[in-house]
């Protein structure tokens, strides 16, 4: 599946007053009516677009929030949608998404996030311990002068092909061990879990390749065995498929919400041909759903609300 704006059906306009007031109040404006009728509109898009295909939606029209204001947009929204996450060993909430002059896999903690490397298509947090998000939250800050779009696939049509594939499949659904990308003191190597589980009622898919190939480097944990290593580069070869991909570049002033569950995705590469103010810039956050989600309870449970502008 391919489009020149694959968000063009799921960008949703956000009042400009209502977005300052979240950045400026929002935490604190908790009980107000504005913000709750605005949670239940979040609520609803999470249903309607992560809970079932694309998988993904947009807010967009924050262009004219300063850096500082992002930020606090970027934590206030996800924390409307869900709960908050740590991305790394410091508990940090909100994590730049910059290229930090790394490569993917160097050194002891270098991550995908750090580089400007394309590919490796991905789901968030499959290398760190204890709970994962099921939506993770990017909002476009400062956009490369040239690549830097997103690459999605989804696990449905994943799995429709693998199903057709049933020892490659099977291998998926065993452990292995994902490095975890973190020296912080007391925090393992290692995590370990499938790269396909069917779990809460649906198929979810934790997956980099690189960090379980370093996970399987340590001393403590067994190599691949060949019939995962065929598993792994079957998946592979199906991430590459640019018929089952779409691509689609944020722009300054977007904020879009992905499941974590349902969809892969990476970028392609980008450059920085003379940076204004640091180069592409993206603020990320890891959001958790409440346990019985899919059963009606929802992000920001409330009416469904109209899928046009956010007031």
């Amino acid at each position: 599946m391919n489009s020149n704006d694959p968000f063009s059906t799921v960008r949703h306009p956000v009042d400009r007053a209502l977005a300052t007031a979240v950045a400026e109040d929002g935490e604190e404006d908790v009980r107000a009516d504005w913000y709750r009728e605005f949670g239940e509109t979040l609520g609803g898009h999470v249903r309607r677009h992560l809970d079932a295909r694309p998988g993904y939606f947009v807010l967009s029209g924050l262009d004219h929030l300063s850096e500082e204001q992002a930020r606090r947009f970027t934590v206030a929204v996800s924390r409307l949608a869900g709960e908050l996450l740590p991305q790394d060993g410091a508990g940090a909430l909100l994590r730049d998404v910059r290229d930090r002059g790394v490569r993917l896999g160097e050194g002891a903690t270098g991550r995908y996030s750090d580089s400007r490397q394309g590919g490796s298509l991905h789901t968030d947090a499959a290398h760190r311990p204890g709970r994962l998000p099921d939506i993770f939250t990017l909002f476009c800050v400062r956009q490369a002068s040239s690549g830097g779009a997103l690459v999605t696939v989804h696990v449905s049509d994943l799995l429709e092909i693998l199903r057709g594939h049933p020892e490659e499949l099977a291998a998926l659904r065993l452990p292995v061990h994902f490095d975890t990308r973190d020296d912080t003191p007391g925090v393992p190597l290692t995590t370990e879990r499938p790269v396909l589980e069917f779990t809460d009622g649906r198929e979810r898919m934790y997956y980099l390749r690189d960090y379980i190939e370093i996970g399987h480097r340590h001393a403590h944990v067994p190599a691949l065995t060949p019939e995962q290593v065929k598993a792994l580069d079957l998946l592979d070869s199906l991430l590459e498929r640019r018929d089952l991909q779409t691509h689609g570049r944020l722009a300054p002033g977007e904020m879009i919400f992905i499941d974590n569950r349902s969809i892969v995705h990476g970028r392609t590469a980008f450059d920085e041909d003379g940076p204004v103010d640091g180069g592409r810039l993206m603020l990320r956050t890891w959001i958790g759903l409440p346990a019985r989600h899919g059963a009606g309870a929802g992000a920001g449970a409330g009416a469904d609300t109209d899928a046009g502008a956010v007031r």
